[in-house]
């Protein structure tokens, strides 16, 4: 290596420092920025978390209704109460994590469609054919949900 080379590699020894300082800045903002935009998406998957939730707990809620015109096996009906249950237990501890808000978050558009069902059966005095109907809506919306899931894991 001849004198130019060496000199190179002095200049550079000695730029190196302030050229990885400027980087390290560069770094400290890019951790700060990605911590945040964590953050929010840790924000966003604990909606969905909750939507999960909350349209669990609304299906747990209609087949706990008058069961009495339903032709299925009651044994069936019980093993899907309980799953349902499980669920939501299981549910509990994501949504009542720390820093995920004291307050469940409702929404509405859930709330409104599971209102439309209740009614539905109501006015239909919850007739076997209801309760089929219910049942392709819940399979459904079982469906939508484990999709949901799906994307959060």
């Amino acid at each position: 290596m001849g004198f130019s080379g060496v000199s190179g590699l002095c200049v550079l020894f000695v730029l190196l420092p302030r050229i990885l300082s400027l980087d390290c800045q560069g770094l400290q903002l890019q951790k700060r920025l990605n911590k945040d935009a964590l953050t929010i998406l840790n924000a966003m998957a604990q909606e969905r978390i909750q939507i999960v939730h909350q349209a669990l707990r609304h299906i747990s809620k209609i087949y706990s209704k008058n069961l009495g015109s339903v032709t299925w096996a009651r044994e069936q009906v019980e093993n899907f109460r309980l799953l349902l249950d499980r669920q939501l237990q299981e549910l509990e501890t994501c949504v009542r994590k720390p820093g995920a808000g004291s307050r469940q978050k409702r929404n509405s558009i859930i709330l409104k469609y599971f209102r439309k069902l209740n009614k539905f059966l109501k006015q239909r005095r919850f007739s076997d054919c209801s309760w089929e109907i219910i049942r392709a809506e819940t399979r459904a919306r079982l469906q939508q949900l484990q999709f949901i899931t799906g994307q959060l894991s």
